[in-house]
């Protein structure tokens, strides 16, 4: 098939979103697929503010790359990271072009937007309301409607976990025939190196991989890591972009955390093998690859119900699930796997086992699968 992919981000494959895109790009070229690829430095930008660029910039820079690259070709499938993509996805509508638009989300922006004001009324009481707030309003509204837009424009729309599945089905009206949940993966190099047995020294290292931002909930894993800090035998190792260590030690307790800053993707999964148990106890994902890069490795993921690590891991077995918000529950999850190695041996290789089912091969086979049928249901 020839597909185009149109992202407003940078062609990085160890990020977020951007390695998602990336990385399913590179398996739908080695299927033997043709990729044409737009990114953020192609897109161009010249409001420099945040929202206004994704409100009132962005959905015409997509149509404007789309309408230029239609003229060397058509498409059997045009792919579109983000809600924003809704104005190119009416005006292919209304082309009557054969291919089909595909609008693909690593979290629904109002699904995060719900999640995300319910937990800040417990752990960031709103204060007044400013001038600012109100002035932002009308912006924010804006930014809001696209994704109703862009659920009626679409073909297609491809999520990561079946809670936003669930949304875009029920709170957004799209038909379920028209959404694909496509579970993501780790890098092929956490799947290709051996997995090294969980002994009790690392049994004995508890790590945290994530950006530091609400939606991952930094005060539940403060709150779990400072209480565990009572048991002198533990270390604990908490990863996340260096400008945020010091609001990290902000949140915790103790001063038995060892804060480590972003680094290659081999030196990560270095840092996993030096560890047995990861907490991943977010309010919100839209997947979170960090914690199946975890379970690739061997470790024993404490996590909350949500995003991928709801549909992935199965309770007791290769995971612990507790509900969002509950740093008690994290902390007696690692407390139990620790007081019974043999059981956390078992849920180790579990993990990894688990894990290896889940390639970027397969993301681009069930991608393009998708893609096909909606192909078949248009013609």
């Amino acid at each position: 098939m020839r597909i185009l992919f149109m992202a407003d981000v940078a062609p990085n494959p160890y990020s977020g979103a951007a390695g998602t895109e990336f990385q399913t790009i590179a398996a739908l070229r080695a299927l033997g697929h043709d990729v044409d690829e737009v990114w953020s430095d192609t897109l161009g930008r010249r409001i420099g503010h945040g929202n206004l660029h994704y409100a009132l910039e962005l959905p015409r820079a997509y149509r404007r790359a789309m309408l230029r690259a239609l003229k060397e070709r058509d498409y059997d499938a045009i792919h579109v990271n983000q809600p924003h993509g809704w104005l190119a996805a009416k005006t292919f509508r209304r082309m009557g072009r054969s291919g089909v638009f595909i609008h693909r989300s690593h979290g629904l922006e109002p699904h995060v937007a719900e999640v995300a004001a319910h937990w800040r009324d417990r752990f960031a009481p709103p204060s007044r309301r400013s001038w600012r707030a109100v002035a932002a309003a009308p912006l924010h509204r804006a930014l809001a409607s696209h994704a109703p837009r862009i659920a009626r424009w679409a073909d297609g729309h491809i999520v990561s976990s079946t809670a936003d599945g669930r949304y875009l089905s029920e709170r957004l009206g799209v038909d379920p025939g028209r959404i694909a949940v496509i579970a993501q993966a780790a890098p092929d190099s956490f799947l290709a190196r051996p997995v090294l047995p969980l002994d009790e020294d690392r049994l004995r290292r508890v790590l945290y991989v994530g950006q530091f931002t609400f939606v991952k909930a930094p005060m539940i894993v403060a709150e779990a890591m400072s209480s565990l800090a009572s048991d002198p035998g533990l270390q604990f190792t908490w990863v996340c972009d260096r400008r945020h260590h010091a609001a990290v030690r902000e949140l915790l307790r103790t001063d038995r955390v060892e804060l480590l800053d972003w680094t290659t993707s081999d030196r990560l999964m270095d840092i996993y093998d030096q560890h047995g148990i990861f907490l991943f106890p977010s309010f919100f994902e839209g997947f979170g690859k960090a914690f199946l890069e975890a379970m690739s490795r061997g470790l024993c993921v404490v996590a909350s119900d949500a995003g991928g690590m709801h549909d992935v891991i199965d309770h007791g077995r290769s995971g612990v699930l507790v509900p969002p918000g509950d740093a008690a529950g994290v902390a007696a999850a690692v407390r139990s796997l620790q007081s019974d190695p043999a059981r956390a041996k078992q849920m180790s290789a579990a993990a990894a086992t688990a894990a290896r089912g889940y390639t970027w091969e397969r993301v681009a086979r069930e991608t393009a699968a998708f893609y096909q049928r909606l192909r078949e249901a248009k013609r």
